[in-house]
């Protein structure tokens, strides 16, 4: 496989290349101090995996990884930001498949890499393909998503903006509403309207809970009905549970969307812990769902490898390990005790199991 670090600061690189020399991995690497070099020696030879910084001269990270994306989309993308580079790397949530936080441990790197490789791996696999031509043509992106997605790539969009585009709708404007009081995204009292949603959960969560709004509105009957309210659950329980373990919107958007995948012809939800080497579950072809529309690369992998996540070989309790522990406790079914022994979360599960018969109790009672 083959690397390239982008950082205008040569110690950097040179620290990474040390690090790479270290790990043992059949990787070959590329070093570029700009964006500009970068896409250079991109021309004459593409790669695999680009990990680039955020703030660089000229061509910041944002800038360089949008044109990775639209003149080399096969390429894994993985952005480097620094603790006061936060605001600035909102605009790379489009472009950048996974983020790092500098300084950045060596382990954290090159797992990072293996699995952002692994899931383009998985969901190129040949049996996804497979399942996929089985149910038909691929939906297409939600309508009002893809207007909101629009929107927000423009970095000054308002609250009143994004009310207008939900607000075109107002039957959906009310589900979205309705969806964005019930998951309990803040404090406080419900939100009267979208654009009081919008400026208390995040232009982004909304556009969200916008998706799952139109994904669940393909379905009707007793049986839609419950997969809208266990997602909600889900979604709960993950924003409840994530802790210090992964970033709260990530999985909760992942728990929302875990059963996206059933969406398909003729796919149905697959029992947790199915083998590697069978078909592939109802999660890996939602993730590719997902991916096809754009979401970020760590949403769809929570998606993903939430039924298996004991095949990521890491003893890291991340977003994948909260979205599997979420959706199993939103469904009643067990957890894999083994994966969370060997992240050394095990004792927490009693405490989990509370908070998820807590919130059951809620929703039944509202």
């Amino acid at each position: 496989m083959r690397l390239m670090f982008v950082d205008d600061d040569e110690r950097v690189l040179g620290g990474i290349e040390r690090t790479l020399f270290m790990c043992d991995r059949d990787w070959e690497a590329e070093f570029a101090t700009s964006g500009a070099e970068a896409l250079l020696m991109l021309e004459d030879d593409p790669v695999d995996v680009v990990i680039s910084d955020m703030r660089m001269p000229m061509m910041d990270g944002a800038q360089f990884l949008r044109t990775v994306r639209d003149r080399w989309p096969e390429t894994v993308r993985i952005m480097l930001t620094g603790q006061t580079e936060q605001e600035a790397a909102l605009r790379a949530l489009d472009v950048a498949q996974q983020f790092l936080s500098k300084p950045c441990e060596s382990t954290v790197l090159v797992e990072t890499i293996d699995r952002a490789t692994s899931l383009q791996s998985l969901l190129r696999d040949d049996s996804i393909q497979v399942a996929l031509d089985k149910a038909g043509q691929l939906p297409p992106i939600p309508t009002m998503y893809a207007r909101l997605a629009h929107l927000l790539e423009n970095s000054q969009a308002r609250a009143s903006e994004v009310a207008e585009v939900v607000g075109a709708d107002p039957a959906l404007a009310a589900k979205v509403l309705q969806l964005a009081n019930s998951v309990s995204l803040y404090a406080g009292a419900e939100a009267g309207d979208i654009a009081e949603a919008a400026k208390r959960i995040g232009f982004r969560m909304l556009a969200v809970l916008v998706l799952a709004t139109e994904v669940h509105a393909r379905f009707s009957g007793p049986a839609a009905e419950l997969l809208r309210q266990r997602s909600v659950l889900a979604s709960r329980i993950a924003g409840q549970i994530c802790s210090v373990y992964a970033v709260r919107e990530t999985v909760m958007t992942a728990a929302l969307l875990a059963d996206v995948g059933v969406l398909l012809d003729g796919v149905e939800r697959s029992p947790l812990g199915v083998d590697a080497q069978s078909a592939p579950t109802h999660a890996e072809i939602g993730a590719y769902l997902l991916g096809a529309w754009g979401l970020h690369g760590s949403i769809v992998e929570a998606v993903a490898q939430h039924r298996t996540p004991d095949r990521l070989e890491s003893e890291r309790f991340d977003a994948v390990g909260v979205v599997h522990v979420a959706v199993a406790l939103a469904y009643g079914e067990p957890v894999n005790d083994l994966f969370l022994q060997l992240a050394g979360v095990n004792a927490h599960l009693p405490a989990w199991r509370a908070v998820a018969d807590a919130l059951i109790q809620r929703q039944a009672a509202a």
